[in-house]
């Protein structure tokens, strides 16, 4: 993984700008749902404000592609990065329970540049890597993911809890600025390689990719995939904070915490997936289940320490689970539906995680927080499984080869 990342170095630049960028939005949200916490002491509260983040990727993901082909990735990249930086100001005028409209429409302004700049940036990474490297380099992002959430979580607690909130926001604008400087000293991220041509944008792609998923069950599983495990995942990212400042009783420390360690077990995670060299979708869902188990453990725990210790491991397993189906969808699907694709599920999962934190908010109002987490670490071990049943059928290759004649 190291030698790959040596050499590839237009993706090292990519890597420290999500790094820069990531650990200082981290250290906002931690900021941000503690402060909300203590001000209100609704978790229906940080259902809505987690659900505004992901909302916007219903309307703006699938407009990504087309914005990306017309002004150039690197340029939109750079473009939402300060635009945000310039959204992120509004949190520094939050004071109490009365602000809370300012969380709101910050939360979804901010998160409507992330659904622009998230699916540009994924499609970016086989454009600028070899095919060979694919599955390190998504190993890489999920130590990104780690690194940030280590460094952005654990340090965003303590920033926050001892220089308060708005120490953190500081901190989110000062990386947005300093990510989109680095994004700038990349080359551009059109045509680095000769099968990646650019196509103007135009209604027609998207009427021309839609059928072919329709028609294709291999295509069908991963969309579901992309439907179904957020609506869990949403309920795990409310109980994160939930479990921290009101069942474990550890305020903002506790956020930092349980972040901290989910970001350690993706930094792991790669340990595990070079280890796996074929039969990447039936680990992948293996990895599902394994997350199950643990989530339903977790929520019968009374320990701090060893509810922390395995949402590491559940972390393990996901970065495990998502380094592979990356690099399935990234190496069978052809090179001109990239963006469209992963437009579509950048959509399509985010925004049901959203709709799942919202209603899970909503759900924690009537039923104690250790009955929801047993519920959805049933609802990863069931969905695992039929996932991996009906993975079993399938040939990546086989089916590499029938996309790429679909797509000539």
């Amino acid at each position: 993984m190291f030698k790959t990342f040596s050499l590839e170095k237009s993706y090292r630049k990519l890597f420290f700008a999500g790094i820069i960028n990531g650990i200082g939005d981290r250290f906002s949200q931690v900021a941000l749902l503690a402060l909300i916490l203590q001000m209100t002491g609704s978790g229906f509260s940080v259902g809505i404000t987690m659900a505004l983040r992901m909302i916007p990727f219903l309307f703006f993901s699938p407009l990504s592609s087309s914005l990306g082909v017309k002004y150039g990735r690197k340029t939109i990249m750079i473009v939402t990065d300060l635009a945000r930086a310039v959204i992120a100001l509004s949190f520094l005028a939050v004071d109490n329970p009365d602000d809370m409209w300012i969380v709101y429409a910050a939360s979804f302004l901010l998160a409507s540049g992330e659904a622009i700049y998230s699916p540009i940036r994924k499609s970016s990474i086989p454009a600028m890597v070899s095919s060979k490297s694919l599955k390190d380099i998504n190993g890489w992002e999920q130590v990104l993911i780690g690194f940030v959430l280590v460094i952005g979580a654990l340090s965003g607690g303590i920033v926050s809890y001892f220089l308060g909130a708005k120490a953190a926001f500081l901190l989110n604008i000062v990386s947005f600025v300093a990510a989109g400087w680095i994004l700038s000293t990349l080359p551009s991220l059109e045509a680095m390689k000769e099968n990646d041509l650019i196509i103007k944008p135009n209604h027609e792609k998207y009427t021309e990719l839609l059928p072919i998923i329709a028609a294709s069950s291999f295509l069908l599983l991963l969309m579901m995939f992309e439907l179904i495990i957020p609506l869990i995942n949403g309920i795990e990212n409310v109980l994160i904070s939930v479990y921290a400042v009101e069942t474990f009783e550890k305020a903002n420390l506790g956020v930092g915490v349980f972040y901290s360690v989910l970001g350690l077990g993706l930094i792991i995670s790669p340990l595990l997936t070079r280890m796996i060299q074929n039969r990447f979708l039936l680990f992948s869902f293996i990895c599902i289940i394994g997350e199950g188990l643990f989530l339903t453990t977790i929520s019968q725990t009374k320990s701090f320490w060893l509810a922390a210790a395995l949402f590491g491991m559940t972390a393990v397993f996901s970065g495990v689970g998502n380094t592979l189906l990356d690099t399935v969808a990234m190496d069978t699907i052809p090179s001109k539906w990239h963006g469209m694709y992963f437009g579509i599920t950048s959509m399509l999962s985010n925004t049901f995680i959203g709709f799942s934190m919202f209603f899970t908010g909503l759900v924690l109002e009537w039923f104690n927080p250790r009955l929801v987490g047993m519920f959805g670490g049933i609802m990863y071990i069931a969905f695992g499984i039929l996932f991996l049943m009906w993975s079993l059928k399938y040939s990546v290759d086989q089916e590499k080869v029938k996309l790429a004649q679909k797509a000539l």
